[in-house]
C-alpha cells in the first residue's frame, strides 16, 4: 500500500484559515518560517470562549457610569460568549504586542456596549478598562484601571494578594533581593525594550513572568514553545498513521481498494473534531 500524507501542510492550512477568516488578519507579509509561532502568539492574545465564574478582588470598584457595561461584560463571561469584541484592537494584528499580558498574564477588556464606529468586530472603546486573569473555569477581575496603566504594580500585587494560587507557578525560590528595585515607569520602559523582568512583590515574593515572557521583538515566548510542541504532535500523528498502514489497507479493501493505487490521507478539522480521511474513500479515523 502506498500511503501518502502531509499533516503539517493540512494543519498549517487550517491555522491560516483561522487567522485570515476568523481573526481577520493580513498574512501577506508573514514569512512562512515564522507562521506557526505567530499563530500561537496571536492566539494567546485572545480568550477562549467558555463559561467562567466571575470572581472579583477585595479592592474591585466599578465607576457608576460604567456599571452597565461591566454588568454586560460579566454576563458574557458567565455564559461563555466570545470576549474578543472587548479586547484590544491589536488582536487583529499578527505581530500585535501586549506586554501586560506577556509579563503578568493579565488581559484588559473594554466596557463599551455600542459597536465600535470604525470596526464592527469590536465594541466602543472606554477609558477605564477591566484588568482580569482568566483560567479554565473562572475570570478573576483584578480591578478597573485607566487605559494605558499597563505597568501599575498594584495590578500584580492585587492578583497575588487575592489569589496567591494563581501566581504560585511563577514564584522564584531562593531569591533574596534584586540588585535594583524597578519603578512602574522603569518597567514600562524596559518592556518597550523587550526586556523581561523579575517582579518583586511587597510581601517578599519574587515572580518570573506569569504570562511566559516575550522575545526582543515582542513575540510571546509561550507562543514559540507551544508551536514547537504542537508541531511535534502533528508529526507524531503522521508517524502513527504510517504504522497503521496495514490496518488502513484492510479497511479500504472493504470499499474496493485493490492494494496498488496511491492513497492520500488528509487531516481534517472542525471546531470540536479532528479526523483523518482518505481521498476517494469514506473510511475515516477519529483523532482523540
Amino acid at each position: 500500500m502506498l500511503l501518502k500524507a502531509d499533516f503539517v501542510r493540512d494543519w498549517t492550512a487550517e491555522l491560516r484559515r483561522i487567522m485570515e477568516i476568523e481573526w481577520a488578519m493580513d498574512l501577506s507579509q508573514i514569512p512562512p518560517k515564522d507562521f506557526l509561532a505567530l499563530f500561537f502568539h496571536a492566539g494567546k492574545r485572545r480568550i477562549e470562549p467558555r463559561p467562567r465564574v466571575v470572581k472579583v478582588s477585595a479592592s474591585f470598584v466599578c465607576p457608576p457610569n460604567h456599571a452597565s457595561g461591566w454588568a454586560t461584560l460579566q454576563t458574557k463571561i458567565e455564559t461563555g460568549l466570545d470576549l474578543s469584541p472587548h479586547l484590544s484592537l491589536q488582536i487583529e494584528k499578527v505581530m500585535g504586542k501586549d506586554p501586560l499580558l506577556f509579563d503578568w498574564g493579565v488581559y484588559h477588556l473594554h466596557l463599551g456596549q455600542a459597536v465600535h464606529p470604525k470596526n464592527g468586530s469590536f465594541i466602543e472603546r472606554t477609558g477605564p478598562v477591566v484588568f482580569g486573569y482568566p483560567t479554565i473555569d473562572a475570570f478573576h477581575a483584578i480591578g478597573i484601571y485607566e487605559h494605558g496603566s499597563w505597568s501599575d504594580s498594584s495590578i500584580i500585587e492585587t492578583l497575588h494578594s487575592n489569589w496567591p494560587e494563581l501566581t504560585s507557578h511563577a514564584k522564584l525560590e531562593g531569591v533574596l533581593s534584586l540588585a535594583q528595585n524597578f519603578t512602574d515607569e522603569d518597567r514600562k520602559n524596559l518592556r518597550k525594550a523587550g526586556i523581561n523582568l523579575i517582579t518583586a512583590l511587597s510581601d517578599g515574593t519574587f515572580l518570573a513572568p506569569l504570562g511566559g515572557g516575550y522575545a526582543g521583538n515582542g513575540v510571546s515566548i509561550e507562543g514559540v514553545i507551544s508551536s514547537d510542541k504542537e508541531l511535534d504532535k502533528i508529526q507524531g500523528l503522521q508517524d502513527q498513521l504510517y504504522a497503521l498502514a496495514h490496518l488502513i489497507e484492510e479497511a479500504l479493501k472493504a470499499e474496493g481498494y485493490d492494494g496498488k493505487q496511491e492513497v492520500i490521507a488528509r487531516l481534517n478539522f472542525t471546531r470540536d473534531k479532528v479526523w483523518i480521511s482518505f481521498e476517494g474513500f469514506t473510511a475515516t479515523l477519529t483523532v482523540d
